[in-house]
C-alpha cells in the first residue's frame, strides 16, 4: 500500500467510526500501540488503570507523568517553563523532562545503544540510524496504531502531502511524528548576517558590499578597540565552524557563489550531487578566511565556542561583536543584516534557506510508555492551531494574541512571553496556519520578515539543496553513515588547519587523494541513488 492510499484508509476508519457512532477504540489494537486498555460504555478507555477521555479535556482525570526527553539549545530549564505548566492543566498529564544539549550527543548516543529509552521523546537530533533500529527492535510504537485518537494530525496529513512523505518511513509506516514549520518567514533565510551598525558608524564606514571592504571594516573595528562604543575585548568577525546556525556557511554561498548548506558540504546541481569539498572552487573561501585569521579579525574560539558560548556573544550587552550570523536580531538598534559582501569573479550569490519544513522524529513513543492513547491525544492537543502558536511563540496574553476574526498577533518580545516559547516539542504551522501570523513591531520575527525579503534576490533554489527526508536501504544507510563521518572529520580537520596555518594550494591534490583512499566517490554514489528515488515518489 503507498503513503497516500495508506492515510486515506486511515481517515476513511475515522470517518466511519463517527458516521457509525462507534468508538475509536473499536478498531482492533495492533502494532504495540497499546497492550493494556479496556473499554467502556462512555467517551473514555481505561489504559493501564487511568481513565483516558477519548475527547475533550483534560485528556486524563487522575494526573499521570509521562518520563520525558528533549534535545536542546539553550532555552531555560523546560520543567519551569510556563507553556508546559499550561499543558499540563489542560491536559492532566506532567511531562517530567531531561534536555540533552545539541552540543552533547553522547547522552542521546546511551539512550539508543543501551536501549534504556523514555517513554516520550520530543525533539531527538537522533540519527535516521538510530532510528531505524529503534524501530527494527520494535522500542518505537507507531504512531499509525495511534492516528485515531489524533484528529487534528489525520487533517494536517490528509492536506499536507509534503509533511506526510517526510513522516512515513519506507515500509508505509509513520513511527514518530514531525514539527512542521511552513511558515515562510522561518523558511526564507536561514541566518540574517549582522553587522554593527553603531560600530560603522563611529568608524565612518558605510555597510560593506565586497569581500575587501568587508574586510577592511574589520580591520578597522580591531584598530579602534576599547574607543567610544568598541569594548576593547570586541571581536571583529565571530561565528561558529561548519555550524548550520551561526556558522561560516553562508560566506561560502552568499559571497563566493559556491553554496555549502550545511557541514556535509553537499549541494545538487541540475539533480546530480556536488560534494563541495572537492570543489577547487572552495580554496577562495578558505584562504579569505586564512587571511581574515591571519590579521586578527576571526578569533580562535570559533572552531571550538559551543551554543551557550556563541549565544552569549549574540546577546552580550554592551555588544562585543563586528559581524555575527543569526537566525534573529538580537538588538536592531545595534545590529543590521547585511547582504553577504561579494568576492571579485563571482557570478551567482547563492545564499542558504530553511529546507526543514518538517523537523522530523519530534514525537516519538517507546514500547514502556504505559499510556500511549492518552500520549497521542497530548499530541493531538499540540496540533491544535491554538496550542501550536502559543508553543511556537509564546502563550496567549503573553507572546501572543489570539483575535476574533480567526489571526494571531504575535507579540514584542518581553520577558513575559509565556516561559521558553519554541519548547521542541511537536506542533503544526501549516501553510494556512501560517497566514493567519502577523508579526508586530518589536518582535524579532517582523525585523526576520524584513531581512528575508531583503535577501530573497539571492537565495539559492530549492532544488540546490539535498532533500532533508532521504531514506536508503539498510545496506546503504550503514555504508553512508560510516563514510560521512570520517569524510566529514577528515574535511573539517583540513579546513581548519588551513584556516589557521595556510598551506591550501601547496596540499590540495595531497587532500584529494586522501579523500578518494577514504571512498569519497562511493558516499557520492549512494547519495545520488536515494536523491534519484526520492525524486521518483
Amino acid at each position: 500500500m503507498n503513503n497516500k492510499a495508506g492515510l486515506l484508509l486511515i481517515v476513511s476508519l475515522w470517518n466511519a467510526i463517527f458516521l457509525s457512532g462507534c468508538k475509536p477504540s473499536d478498531i482492533s489494537n495492533t502494532n504495540n500501540a497499546s497492550s493494556s486498555y479496556e473499554e467502556t460504555n462512555g467517551n473514555q478507555i481505561i489504559e493501564n488503570g487511568v481513565a483516558v477521555n477519548l475527547t475533550g479535556y483534560p485528556i486524563v482525570n487522575q494526573p499521570i507523568t509521562l518520563k520525558t526527553v528533549v534535545v536542546t539549545s539553550y532555552k531555560g530549564d523546560y520543567n519551569q517553563s510556563k507553556f508546559f505548566q499550561e499543558l499540563e492543566k489542560k491536559s492532566g498529564i506532567h511531562l517530567e523532562i531531561k534536555q540533552v544539549s545539541v552540543d552533547n550527543r553522547d547522552i542521546l548516543n546511551l539512550i539508543f545503544s543501551s536501549r534504556q529509552y523514555p517513554d516520550l521523546l520530543l525533539r531527538s537530533d537522533a540519527s535516521p540510524y538510530q532510528i531505524t533500529i529503534a524501530q527494527n527492535n520494535g522500542d518505537i510504537i507507531p504512531f499509525s496504531s495511534l492516528l485515531q485518537y489524533a484528529p487534528n494530525w489525520i487533517k494536517v496529513l490528509e492536506s499536507n502531502p509534503t509533511a506526510r512523505k517526510a513522516m512515513t518511513a519506507p515500509d508505509g509506516s509513520i513511527y514518530s511524528l514531525g514539527l512542521i514549520q511552513q511558515n515562510p518567514v522561518y523558511l526564507g533565510i536561514r541566518d540574517q548576517w549582522l553587522i554593527n551598525k553603531k560600530w560603522l558608524d563611529q568608524i565612518g564606514a558605510e555597510v560593506p558590499a565586497t569581500t575587501e571592504q568587508f574586510a577592511s571594516v574589520l580591520a578597522q573595528f580591531k584598530a579602534n578597540a576599547g574607543v567610544g562604543d568598541i569594548p576593547k575585548d570586541m571581536i571583529p568577525y565571530y561565528f561558529r565552524w561548519d555550524q548550520y546556525v551561526g556558522g561560516q556557511l553562508d560566506l561560502y554561498g552568499g559571497s563566493f557563489g559556491i553554496l555549502v548548506p550545511d557541514d556535509n558540504y553537499v549541494s545538487v546541481e541540475n539533480g546530480k550531487v556536488r560534494f563541495q569539498a572537492l570543489n577547487p572552487e572552495i580554496k577562495k573561501p578558505l584562504a579569505y578566511l586564512h587571511r581574515l585569521y591571519k590579521e586578527g579579525l576571526i578569533p580562535p574560539e570559533v572552531f571550538t565556542d559551543d551554543w551557550g558560548a556563541y549565544y552569549a556573544k549574540l546577546v552580550n550587552k554592551p555588544e562585543m561583536v563586528g559581524a555575527i550570523a543569526a537566525y534573529g536580531n538580537p538588538n536592531s538598534d545595534v545590529y543590521v543584516p547585511m547582504l553577504p559582501p561579494k568576492a571579485e569573479g563571482t557570478q551567482e550569490q547563492l545564499y542558504r534557506r530553511q529546507t526543514w519544513i518538517v523537523r522530523t522524529n519530534q514525537f516519538t513513543l517507546f514500547k514502556n510508555n504505559k499510556y500511549p492513547i492518552a500520549s497521542a491525544r497530548l499530541a493531538d492537543l499540540l496540533a491544535d492551531p491554538d496550542w501550536s502558536v502559543q508553543e511556537t511563540y509564546g502563550l496567549f496574553g503573553a507572546g501572543t494574541k489570539k483575535n476574533s476574526d480567526g489571526t494571531y498577533d504575535i507579540l514584542p518580545e518581553t520577558a513575559n512571553d509565556g516561559g521558553v516559547p519554541n519548547v521542541d516539542a511537536v506542533s503544526a504551522i501549516t501553510p494556512d496556519l501560517a497566514s493567519k501570523l502577523r508579526f508586530l513591531p518589536g518582535n524579532s520575527n517582523n525585523n526576520r520578515s524584513q531581512a528575508v525579503k531583503m535577501y530573497e534576490p539571492i537565495v539559492a533554489p530549492l532544488d540546490k539543496f539535498f532533500p532533508d527526508y532521504v531514506a536508503y536501504s539498510a545496506d546503504d544507510r550503514d555504508k553512508l553513515t560510516q563514510l560521512q563521518m570520517n569524510v566529514r572529520d577528515y574535511v573539517r580537520q583540513t579546513f581548519i588547519r588551513w584556516v589557521v596555518q595556510g598551506g591550501i594550494d601547496q596540499e590540495w591534490d595531497a587532500y584529494i587523494a586522501k579523500l578518494k583512499s577514504m571512498h569519497v566517490d562511493d558516499m557520492i554514489v549512494i547519495m545520488q541513488k536515494g536523491l534519484d528515488d526520492y525524486n521518483k515518489q
